[in-house]
């Protein structure tokens, strides 16, 4: 059987927030492809100190992070897309005058004011770790690793500004609606996941992903076959090859052993 490739999202694909892990089906599924030759990879939008350690210990093979601008393979970083560090500094200059909390995330950590307390309160709530958060810096050394950037605001006028603080990059708002993702409009899911496929010399044909948000959406269009979760938004759904069960039903794992079973994987 020929090597296979598998990209994962994290949160509402393999990470079960109603649950609070991932499931032993999940992990004994991503297991079983490793043991039979095919490398498993995660596809996040978020940077790697945002990977927490109950995702780390799984064992996967390699990381697709930051929306597609770091790729780490065996704890190596292969590859590293930087912001333009003048435009960061920029925003975080607008940002500190009305008063929007933000976190810069390079490559290895994410360095945020520790009186930033909306958006570490929110970090809480995410499956996140807080050992690799950095409170003490020097934010003009950082803004020239920054892979990607978040912010937090209070109020919709404090989003509606950050926004539009934006057209440099690309952005998301995210629920509750205060929390927004920063990062570079030449990156994605997808270019990243492109990246990984040269690489190793893998064929499209042979790349699977499962996912469920708007981010992933690219990344369905990328690979050979692309899996939605049950609870995944509609157009993640209309982009997938096939939708599996809910994330709280064990999707990945239902959809992984039916591929065994076929010897696809």
């Amino acid at each position: 059987m020929s090597r296979k490739i598998i990209f994962f999202d994290i949160d509402g694909t393999i990470f079960c927030t109603q649950i609070g892990r991932v499931t032993d089906k999940v992990r004994e599924c991503i297991a079983q492809a490793r043991s039979r030759g095919h490398l498993c990879f995660i596809a996040s939008g978020r940077p790697y100190s945002f990977i927490a350690q109950n995702i780390k210990e799984i064992g996967f093979d390699g990381y697709v992070l930051a929306n597609g601008a770091h790729i780490k393979y065996q704890d190596k970083d292969l590859g590293m897309q930087y912001l333009d560090h003048e435009d960061v500094r920029d925003i975080c200059r607008r940002f500190r005058q009305r008063n929007i909390q933000y976190i810069l995330s390079t490559a290895g950590f994410s360095y945020i004011d520790r009186k930033f307390t909306g958006l570490l309160d929110f970090y809480r709530k995410c499956n996140i770790d807080f050992e690799n958060f950095v409170h003490d810096f020097d934010e003009k050394e950082i803004f020239r690793n920054t892979l990607k950037l978040e912010a937090w605001a209070d109020t919709q006028e404090g989003v509606d500004y950050a926004a539009g603080c934006c057209t440099k990059f690309a952005s998301e708002i995210h629920e509750p609606r205060q929390a927004m993702e920063i990062y570079g409009k030449t990156v994605s899911k997808a270019t990243g996941i492109q990246k990984v496929l040269e690489m190793f010399a893998i064929p499209r044909e042979n790349s699977f992903c499962f996912g469920d948000g708007p981010n992933d959406v690219e990344m369905f269009e990328t690979v050979g076959h692309g899996f939605a979760m049950g609870n995944g938004v509609d157009a993640v759904k209309a982009a997938a090859q096939e939708i599996c069960p809910d994330v709280e039903q064990d999707g990945v794992a239902v959809k992984m052993r039916e591929l065994f079973e076929r010897h696809v994987l």
